[in-house]
């Protein structure tokens, strides 16, 4: 992997061998060009357009997979959940930070996940809990916000279904019959997830936030996902 990475930078045989010992590199360019990764052109050694997809699809499993194992380190005693489907899609959400409390600025999370939402046009978002001030906050912003989309469980639903807010018309609501194990919010600025403990209390006190159009795009779809399984609630009239 090591040489074809190398290769379709445009390295040269002598730049690689800088790194890779003589022996090692002409026993894996055999190996390259037998099952058809690389080949050599006028005298260069190039990757083929099959190595070229070999080497990006590797490289996407091969980040996914650390930032699979990031999340475990970071979040230990917490379930980390994603559907299947998105799961080699985690190289996405590579560049994500952590955002969590300390010690001297114990709402940190909330106050960076006010600061995000507060200049985002489009919310959406999977719900599974209510946040006390939540609701209030989200009122105040139906008249600046072109669309919020949420996500909730039935419970949660009747909840928040008295509350004025929901009933504008840049408000939608879906309420899921399972209760997802995740929670995020997505809008067109960055993405915030947040994640259960194992003893399944929600741990308020970390989130996963990135700004890159790829999270943004994983979040997106991931919300789609949820959306799919749930149903709309009519406003009434």
């Amino acid at each position: 992997m090591e040489v074809l990475e190398s290769l379709l930078r445009g390295e040269t045989r002598d730049e690689i061998k800088e790194r890779v010992p003589t022996s090692t590199f002409a026993f894996t360019l055999d190996y390259l060009k037998k099952e058809g990764l690389a080949e050599v052109v006028a005298g260069d050694v190039v990757v083929t357009d099959r190595g070229r997809a070999y080497l990006l699809i590797f490289d996407q499993f091969r980040k996914s997979v650390s930032t699979l194992e990031s999340l475990y380190d970071t979040f230990f005693d917490h379930s980390i959940y994603f559907p299947d489907e998105f799961l080699p899609r985690l190289y996405e959400i590579a560049d994500s930070e952590i955002v969590a409390s300390e010690p001297s600025n114990v709402l940190k999370p909330h106050r960076v996940f006010f600061e995000n939402i507060s200049k985002s046009r489009m919310i959406m978002g999977v719900a599974p809990l209510l946040f006390p001030d939540y609701p209030e906050f989200f009122s105040a912003l139906t008249g600046q916000i072109d669309e919020i989309s949420l996500v909730v469980t039935q419970e949660i639903y009747d909840i928040i279904s008295g509350y004025p807010a929901i009933h504008n018309e840049s408000v939608e609501i879906y309420v899921i019959d399972e209760s997802p194990k995740i929670a995020f919010t997505v809008t067109d600025r960055f993405l915030s997830i947040g994640f259960f403990y194992r003893s399944g209390n929600y741990d308020f006190t970390r989130d996963l936030v990135s700004t890159s159009p790829e999270a943004i795009r994983f979040g997106r779809d991931l919300f789609d996902y949820y959306v799919k399984k749930a149903r709309i609630m009519e406003k009434p009239p």
